[in-house]
């Protein structure tokens, strides 16, 4: 009985001191690739201004294009940007195809139960951009009818946005917003579901004819936007998490405000 007992117990202990180790190589493994490979691989969308977008010289700009920029510099690596379309976002980061994304993903419930949010560096709520003032406000008496076509990035959460506060109207889905932008103009919908900002910079942007929009967010709806890394590596998490406070905080030229600023022009 007390060999068996002893036995069993060593087993214990030496199961733990494996777990603990392999627990330990996953902690390092994002870092310690990125430190030795000297770059950090980001994933972006590249089609949500003004937080990741193409400029006129066909390179990524944007506010998560610099906060990235940054990083990559604090780090003293390259960067290397991988861009895909929003859905492949998370699976990217969970399988290693990419280091860190920052494509102005919102924190939820479900998505934080596969990844890690490391810390908010942007706060935000929903619009809807239309060419009619009426629908602009969002009320449900004009906007949650079926005789109402509202288009939105496929998974995003302005997809879920409109599912729970407009079920009635007619839901068209695109890959990105240039897409989106592109069946407004056209009339082949009424309205875009997307982020306040985003809806901001494409109506200064929109030539075609004026374009209405409105923060239609409650106070309870408002969305905390991060960085997304994978999970169970906890040095990593740690130094991103102390990155964004500090941009969040003293360095006056490394302020989100700021760089919001340039693109809201």
């Amino acid at each position: 009985m007390r060999k068996s007992f002893i036995a069993l117990a060593l087993l214990v202990v030496t199961s733990s001191a494996f777990l603990t180790s392999c627990a330990e190589s996953v902690k390092q493994k994002t870092l310690d690739k990125i430190l030795a490979q000297k770059t950090i691989v980001v994933g972006t969308t590249g089609q949500q201004f003004p937080f990741t977008f193409k400029g006129a010289s066909g390179e990524l700009e944007g506010i998560d294009i610099k906060i990235a920029n940054y990083l990559a510099k604090e780090l003293g690596v390259a960067v290397k940007y991988e861009v895909m379309d929003f859905e492949n976002l998370i699976p990217a980061v969970q399988n290693g195809q990419v280091d860190i994304v920052f494509s102005g993903v919102s924190i939820t419930t479900e998505r934080n139960a596969k990844v890690v949010f490391p810390g908010v560096y942007f706060k935000s709520g929903k619009s809807i951009l239309t060419k009619s003032k009426k629908l602009s406000k969002g009320d449900a008496e004009h906007v949650n009818i079926s005789t109402v076509t509202l288009a939105t990035t496929k998974g995003t959460t302005s997809e879920e946005f409109v599912k729970n506060r407009f079920p009635n109207a007619q839901l068209v889905l695109v890959e990105n917003n240039a897409e989106a932008i592109a069946l407004l103009g056209a009339d082949e919908v009424h309205g875009i579901v997307a982020d306040f900002e985003t809806c901001e910079s494409l109506a200064f942007g929109y030539e075609e004819s004026f374009l209405y929009y409105n923060n239609i967010s409650k106070s309870t709806e408002k969305e905390f936007i991060s960085p997304v890394i994978a999970a169970h590596d906890n040095h990593f998490t740690n130094l991103i998490a102390n990155y964004i406070t500090r941009i969040n905080a003293e360095d006056k030229s490394e302020t989100i405000d700021e760089i919001w600023y340039e693109y809201a022009k």
